[in-house]
């Protein structure tokens, strides 16, 4: 188990940009299955995410502070969000879903690996992805006219399910799913304060997530030991596309 990381680790890891490439990410419905059949609405609500595989870049830098001839400190005001960014991160939310999961004949706290579940399931479990990314169809992810044809999107949204779904629960055990983060979203963080998001990470996923296998919830989960700051190219090792 590595060290707990400190408040100053946290802080370096936002200055260039983490976390939203990742529960953002989800942005993708995952396997070789045939287009899914009509889906089936969940009551959805609105929560938080971390890697985007449209918005991988990293955090810009927190605006600069001007120092006046008076002696007195002012900051510059913050650089405003990019498109489709939210104006305030997203916080976690109690997943929606678990309804509709279990429905498919799934267990929200037991869910397996996306890869691992068999097609009749995966295709009902994809239009619940599409709802909490808040797509408009299907082809969010994958080709129109060839399902099969692997795209960033699906294997992001493969790197999500498998590393964030399957192996996080919420603080007190309980199911974590897209939704949780995203709540019907593609984009979760607001990255143009570098502070606000260093708390709102730390607060938001070290605080209030916990780990199926019980061991401590720390900034290593998910960026790795060596704090690894780009997740989806560097860990996952998919391309910027």
């Amino acid at each position: 188990m590595a060290p707990r990381l400190t408040h100053e680790s946290l802080t370096f890891a936002i200055t260039f940009g983490a976390l939203t490439s990742a529960f953002g990410a989800l942005t993708s419905a995952c396997g070789s299955a045939s287009p899914p059949p009509g889906s089936t609405p969940a009551n959805a609500s609105t929560p938080s995410s971390v890697d985007d595989p449209a918005a991988s870049s990293g955090s810009p830098d927190a605006a600069p502070s001007a120092t006046p001839s008076d002696g007195t400190s002012t900051t510059a005001p913050a650089a405003p969000p990019r498109p489709g960014e939210p104006a305030h991160s997203r916080n976690l939310i109690a997943t929606q879903m678990e309804g509709d999961l279990k429905k498919i004949g799934l267990d929200p706290n037991k869910l397996p690996r996306l890869d691992q579940l068999p097609l009749s399931q995966k295709k009902k479990v994809m239009p619940l992805l599409q709802k909490s990314l808040g797509m408009d169809s299907c082809l969010g992810c994958h080709v129109e006219g060839n399902f099969q044809t692997e795209t960033r999107n699906m294997k992001v949204a493969r790197g999500m399910w498998n590393h964030f779904v399957t192996p996080l629960r919420t603080e007190a055990g309980g199911a974590v799913f897209c939704d949780s983060c995203h709540s019907g979203e593609k984009l979760v963080l607001a990255r143009p304060d570098r502070k606000a998001v260093e708390t709102f990470m730390d607060q938001q996923y070290v605080q209030k997530l916990s780990r199926a296998d019980k061991a401590d919830m720390e900034c290593s989960t998910c960026h790795g030991d060596a704090m690894e700051l780009k997740i989806v190219q560097n860990l996952w090792k998919i391309p910027e596309g």
